[in-house]
């Protein structure tokens, strides 16, 4: 029986040891980490005043390219035809029909070439209405108005250099010369005939 008496106090010190080193008591007390050193970084000195940081510039945005054919394109216009002079109270008169808002120009320096707009649309095109001398060839520029310097406006900010915008379409178009877009016609008047007597 001492054996066995034994054998079950030795048994019974191995179950406690073996419950002590695994956990079977009071967990200790958990320590603290402990604290990290983090290195500080003071704060930069304020800038003097007067002194200028230098700051990047926001990437500039244009307005888009105007589509060249669509604004830029020359009037189709023709030399006038002298057989197609219409005269009134014997004054000689020609017709020449443009696309709505086709400018135009008389070359004549000497005044005797009149043109205006009839305000008159037919088939979708605007009459020009001229007179002159009669027998008489005259040079009359028709300019897009699309490509009219006057119709681009620069210094806006919305095109490059050498660009301007144009408002209606809201595009820009090149600040080319004189005449983009531009074409010179001869007005050939004709004779009035003479009344019957």
């Amino acid at each position: 029986m001492k054996k066995t008496t034994y054998l079950l106090l030795a048994t019974t010190i191995f179950v406690v040891v073996f419950a002590s080193a695994c956990g079977g008591s009071a967990a200790p007390a958990t320590q603290a980490a402990p604290p990290v050193d983090v290195p500080t970084q003071s704060a930069p000195e304020a800038a003097p005043v007067d002194a200028v940081a230098p700051t990047t510039a926001p990437a500039q945005t244009f307005a888009p390219a105007c589509q060249a054919a669509a604004s830029c394109a020359a009037p189709a216009v023709i030399d006038t035809v002298a057989s197609d002079t219409f005269c009134v109270e014997k004054v000689p008169y020609q017709n020449i029909s443009v696309e709505p808002g086709t400018t135009f120009e008389s070359l004549d320096t000497s005044g005797e070439l009149k043109c205006q707009d009839s305000g008159t649309v037919v088939d979708g095109k605007s009459v020009i209405t001229c007179s002159g001398k009669e027998l008489w060839t005259y040079e009359l520029k028709f300019t897009n108005s699309a490509c009219a310097a006057g119709a681009l406006t620069t210094g806006t900010g919305q095109c490059q250099d050498g660009l301007g915008y144009d408002a209606a379409q809201n595009c820009c178009a090149p600040l080319t010369g004189g005449d983009a877009g531009s074409t010179i016609i001869k007005v050939n008047i004709g004779a009035c005939p003479l009344p019957h007597n």
